[in-house]
């Protein structure tokens, strides 16, 4: 081997082991959602949640929530239960998340004193009248899309990476590409925005108020926009509480039939 050709494989191993201008690896799309998915969020927590319809005129609908939830990632139970106004009170919805394979679903309309399960196919429909659909609740599997790092930019001051996520079955989702702004020091998405079918702007998500609670970053205050409609959904979040020890009975159909409390 000839010294010049020592000296430029050299300078081209000495470039693969140089970290990235701000010291830290490059991670892949796949590695950051993974990391999103999985991010510390405790064992369980219990939160007061206000749910405001808007129409496009700007007329309200004000809904309030018990939510409740044990696990995370691919393993999450979550139940929901409607406090008011009335002609919602009791309606329950409860959700298994279970890795590789459809979710659980189940409805209860305490109006028939019944509990029926949600089909695979119904989660993309809306989520009581809101712009989230069903499988917002508990969150989309990362393996169902392929995760492409598109760049890293700030956003409301905020360094984030810029994932696209594509369905690999695009009859999957109601959506046909998505960009997520995850930020960099805690992987919590800020700002998602959704294309439909056709590659035209359907929907926008944004964390507005993001605070820290017994160590947990938190989302307290976000809005899901139709972009084509020009509805809105805001969604608060009060009272969170994490870690309380929640037990596996309260994550049951029986349960989900019960009175809120």
């Amino acid at each position: 081997m000839t010294k010049r050709a020592a000296i430029a494989i050299a300078v081209v191993i000495a470039a693969a082991l140089t970290p990235s201008p701000s010291g830290a690896v490059e991670l892949s799309g796949l590695e950051i959602m993974t990391r999103v998915e999985q991010r510390e969020i405790g064992k369980d927590e219990r939160s007061q949640v206000t749910l405001t319809l808007i129409t496009k005129e700007g007329q309200r609908r004000e809904r309030k929530l018990l939510l409740q939830r044990q696990g995370k990632a691919d393993r999450k139970k979550v139940l929901i239960h409607f406090l008011s106004p009335a002609d919602v009170r009791g309606v329950g919805f409860l959700v298994w998340r279970h890795p590789g394979k459809d979710d659980d679903r189940w409805l209860f309309l305490p109006a028939l004193n019944m509990v029926r399960r949600i089909a695979a196919a119904d989660k993309r429909s809306s989520f009581v009248g809101s712009d989230f659909v069903y499988e917002d609740v508990a969150g989309r599997d990362v393996g169902q899309d392929t995760h492409t790092l598109l760049r890293s930019e700030a956003l409301g001051g905020q360094d984030c990476y810029v994932v696209k996520s594509v369905p690999k079955d695009n009859r999957s989702a109601e959506f046909s590409s998505k960009l997520s702004w995850v930020r960099k020091d805690n992987f919590v998405v800020i700002q998602e925005r959704y294309a439909d079918k056709r590659g035209e702007d359907l929907k926008l998500f944004t964390v507005d108020r993001l605070e820290v609670i017994q160590g947990i970053p938190t989302v307290r205050k976000m809005t899901m926009r139709n972009l084509q409609t020009g509805h809105r959904s805001e969604v608060t979040y009060d009272q969170v509480q994490y870690n309380l020890g929640l037990k596996d009975e309260v994550f049951t159909e029986r349960y989900l039939a019960r009175p809120p409390a």
